[in-house]
């Protein structure tokens, strides 16, 4: 059970794609619970939000710094639930 999906895209023609992965996710009921992660050349955070990703990261130590960060606010947040 990851708890991220990172997607790069290095082509403009692969950029369709990770919106269907994101929609197969929300198919599959699972999209909440994945952090997802996307980033690459042709990317930015408009397009980001657009296909439903969580965060856009421009290169790799911002990708680790994000999930850090991202993975921390998680079990914060579930601890508090469990709290309530």
């Amino acid at each position: 059970k990851p708890n991220i999906l990172g997607m790069s895209a290095l082509l403009t023609t692969t950029m369709p794609y990770m919106k269907v992965v994101i929609e197969e996710l929300v198919n599959q009921g699972i999209r909440d619970d994945l952090i997802v992660l996307v980033g690459g050349a042709p990317l930015n955070e408009e397009f980001s939000l657009a296909i439903g990703a969580d965060a856009y990261c421009r290169d790799a130590a911002v990708a680790v710094e994000t999930a850090k960060s991202m993975i921390s606010q998680r079990r914060a947040a579930a601890q508090e639930k469990a709290a309530a």
